[in-house]
């Protein structure tokens, strides 16, 4: 008891030190005109996040919050749903969402509902709303039931020549510099504009959403860990083979996932992350009947790439590969050594993993195939050895803080043999099943 009460003052120390750490932000210059960007239905968030990736730079937006408290203050309630759609019902939406973005100093207001229209179709109805009490310049649905690159494309071709037309222009700082170049300055200045569009390709790669999972530059997780092993025998011939069984014991895990080139537009590239995670089991001892307890390794390693690509309006598939390393070893007497199952497999893994928005929370779920490129001691006793195995993983993430989330996660992997013995050997037995299951509780941050 002592030991888990540690292990749970160290992870809230730890804990709190990670929530304490806030994303270093570079502020953007100040921009003269705003506008308010406002979604609602279905995927709002995801959809809103596509709209504000290609707003121009000199064009500031509205805090979501503070345009959502105006527009109550306006009398708008209730969401506008369908209404929006109807010319007929829309009047008195559309003067509440122009009194909202008046009080928010917006220079107008990108307003979306997004729905299922009468044809069955996902879509988000968009309406640009400025203090002009005419004709909108925006009056259009955007489909949504593509891919989230789809989706961005038509909406920026929506959107895009009415931002273009109240986004301030940029700011020429070195103007004045150029004009005193003279007549030989005029390669310069070609030169210049050149670097310029490069300054510029790398601004707009770096449009990245922070604390957006879909985007994220990296990711760090930290929890305790309930583990478990069943090692057993199928067939089992002599009186040396023991079988082994143990669950709860308490270990503390970490990971992380970096993606050096998110804030790029390279494809593929920058979504392709390295992966590493590390565990290990603390205090863990085996024992014979109500014998000595024998001190015992419990420690697993993941190391490998992942390419994460984005399904649907908010979903995502990750494609990953690398190898893990598994230690189970049991520190027994000589005698005692040559019946334990100690293991120490070097693995090849493939696979997938998903992340599925369910309401406010969203499901993983994962499944890898597992290659033993060596399995350890208990393996080598026997003749012709051939060993497999398979991964799965399950779990829920729970929004906590802006790039704070909880997660409750079970692992499980199985690795089952078959041996060729021959009459005489000293263990002989037709193989075994190697099974590892482990319930994490842990709090993550994505940048």
């Amino acid at each position: 008891m002592s030991l888990c009460g540690r292990i749970l003052l160290g992870l809230s120390a730890a804990a709190a030190a990670t929530f304490a750490i806030e994303p270093v932000t570079l502020a953007a210059p100040q921009a003269s005109k705003s506008i308010a960007v406002y979604i609602e239905g279905p995927n709002a968030a995801a959809i809103r996040e596509d709209i504000l990736s290609f707003i121009p730079e000199t064009l500031g937006v509205v805090d979501d919050g503070d345009f959502s408290k105006a527009l109550k203050s306006a009398g708008q309630k209730k969401p506008v749903g369908d209404a929006l759609v109807s010319k007929a019902q829309r009047k008195k939406a559309l003067d509440r969402i122009r009194k909202a973005g008046k009080a928010v100093n917006a220079e107008g207001v990108i307003y979306g509902v997004s729905r299922t229209n009468r044809k069955k179709k996902k879509e988000v109805h968009l309406v640009y709303v400025d203090e002009n009490a005419g004709d909108l310049a925006v009056d259009d649905p955007v489909p949504t039931a593509g891919s989230r690159d789809d989706r961005k494309r038509a909406l920026e071709e929506l959107l895009g020549p009415t931002l273009a037309q109240i986004a301030p222009p940029p700011v020429e700082e070195d103007k004045a510099s150029e004009g005193d170049e003279g007549a030989d300055g005029e390669g310069d200045g070609q030169e210049k504009d050149g670097e310029g569009d490069d300054a510029g390709g790398d601004d707009r790669g770096g449009k990245r959403k922070p604390n957006d999972i879909h985007s994220a530059l990296f990711s760090v997780e930290l929890g305790l860990e309930f583990v478990g092993r069943w090692f057993d025998y199928s067939d089992p011939r002599t009186n040396n083979l023991r079988p082994y069984g143990v669950f709860g014991q308490p270990a503390l895990s970490i990971a992380g996932e970096v993606y050096p080139l998110a804030s790029t537009d390279i494809p593929v590239l920058k979504d392709l992350g390295i992966t590493a995670g590390y565990a290990r089991a603390l205090g863990l001892n085996s024992a014979v009947g109500d014998g000595d307890p024998i001190s015992t390794t419990y420690q697993r390693i993941n190391l490998g790439l992942r390419e994460r690509l984005s399904i649907g309006d908010a979903s995502q598939l990750g494609i990953n590969a690398g190898l893990r390393f598994v230690t189970f070893d049991i520190e027994a007497p000589a005698d005692l050594a040559r019946t334990v199952p100690n293991v120490s497999y070097t693995l090849f893994r493939v696979g997938l993993d998903g992340r599925f928005p369910l309401g406010p929370v969203a499901l993983g779920l994962g499944a890898d195939y597992l290659l033993p490129l060596s399995s350890g001691p208990v393996y080598e006793r026997f003749k012709g050895p051939s060993v497999q195995g398979i991964g799965a993983m399950a779990g829920v993430m729970i929004p906590v803080a802006t790039g704070i989330e909880g997660r409750v996660l079970l692992e499980y992997a199985r690795f089952f043999s078959s041996f060729q013995p021959e009459q005489g050997d000293a263990y002989i037995a037709g193989g075994a099943i190697d099974q590892y299951l482990g319930l994490r509780l842990a709090g993550a941050y994505v940048h």
